[in-house]
């Protein structure tokens, strides 16, 4: 599906940050779902879990699902008016698992939103291959994911990443590897799971562009 990414890089508060996404979610079509991201005090407790290979990593994030074509192009220049100095990306987004939370509400755990560039090696097919193709998998099987959006960056965007991943993790992952890595009382399962996911990641990640942010999500349509 076609979709929008607006990432933020100033601090602010969901109530602020939901009064000025409704000025643009009320003239998009019905069937458009809006989630916003947010680093505040409740995903804190991931801080730890954070990278910087290509800084600045964003403090919040619009995420605008199951646009036209056209109309990404249209909210694309809306968004980045509204919200002066975001990155607004254009991208083509696989919903590989939707987590289930009432509108309006907080959903459980936090939300791990990264941002990376395809190994400088690789063509764009390849690519899509290794990270579509071959490492979805890997990543369900290896983690305790319970929500997972991948995020395509259009070619012609010139953005300074090539995709951006949302991932939901439970709570107890933000301090636990073993709940993170799915092998809770099972220090080998956990071994194979991390070894398993780094090989993965490496085949298809320009690892020194890596950005890692956990934060809240709220369904706001």
């Amino acid at each position: 599906m076609h979709s929008l990414r607006c990432l933020l890089f100033e601090e602010t508060n969901i109530n602020a940050l939901r009064e000025r996404v409704n000025d643009v979610i009320t003239t998009l079509p019905d069937n458009v779902s809006v989630r916003v991201l947010i680093s505040d005090d409740d995903s804190a407790i991931a801080a730890g879990l954070s990278q910087e290979g290509a800084p600045p990593a964003p403090l919040a994030c619009i995420s605008i699902d199951n646009l036209n074509e056209a109309d990404t192009l249209a909210y694309n220049t809306l968004l980045a008016d509204c919200f002066p100095g975001s990155s607004v990306v254009r991208c083509e987004t696989r919903e590989v698992l939707n987590p289930s939370s009432p509108l309006g509400m907080r959903t459980p755990g936090t939300v791990q939103l990264c941002t990376f560039k395809m190994r400088s090696d690789l063509d764009r097919a390849s690519f899509l291959q290794r990270w579509l193709g071959d490492h979805t998998a890997v990543a369900i099987e290896t983690q305790s994911t319970f929500g997972y959006y991948q995020n395509l960056v259009a070619a012609d965007c010139h953005a300074p990443f090539d995709a951006l991943v949302e991932e939901h993790f439970p709570i107890e992952a933000a301090t636990s590897p073993e709940v993170f890595f799915d092998a809770l009382g099972n220090t080998k399962k956990l071994q194979a799971n991390v070894a398993r996911m780094m090989a993965s990641c490496e085949r298809f990640i320009q690892q020194d562009t890596i950005n890692v942010i956990h934060m809240s999500e709220y369904k706001i349509r």
